[in-house]
């Protein structure tokens, strides 16, 4: 064998190597959760303690957003999506990022923060024209 055959086996492995660490970095093949359905009261509780949570925003801004990771987690786990950060929806971790580690303007990492939280909030429990119909269903049965 000569040098040039051997460098360019060399370069082929490196290649496949490098390509394999960014499919599974990205997540490529990773099955999602199944996740359980939220009972109605569990979901109406969600609601509106997300609601307590974007009203207090305007006073405490670190305190609400503090309090929208916790509910974001909670529903997360009474759904049974695995908690491991590197199982988390991709908006989870986004949110953290944004609200506890940004530089400068503190407030406005908090509200993008909030922001990705109501996502997942909204991915999670359904969003509310959902839950209005769920309810008027209930009341025609």
């Amino acid at each position: 064998m000569d040098t040039g055959t051997l460098v360019m086996i060399l370069i082929v492995a490196l290649v496949v190597v490098v390509l394999l660490f960014l499919i599974r970095a990205a997540g490529v093949g990773r099955r999602r959760p199944r996740l359980r359905p939220l009972a109605a009261e569990s979901r109406d509780r969600y609601v509106s303690e997300w609601g307590e949570i974007e009203t207090k925003f305007v006073d405490a801004p670190e305190q609400a957003v503090r309090e929208a990771e916790a509910l974001v987690m909670s529903v997360l786990r009474e759904r049974g999506h695995p908690l491991t950060e590197r199982e988390l929806p991709a908006e989870v971790q986004q949110a953290h990022k944004l609200a506890f580690s940004s530089r400068g303007d503190r407030t406005e990492g908090m509200r993008q923060g909030l922001l990705h939280y109501r996502a997942v909030m909204e991915r999670m429990v359904g969003p509310e024209e959902q839950a209005k119909r769920d309810q008027s269903r209930r009341e025609m049965a």
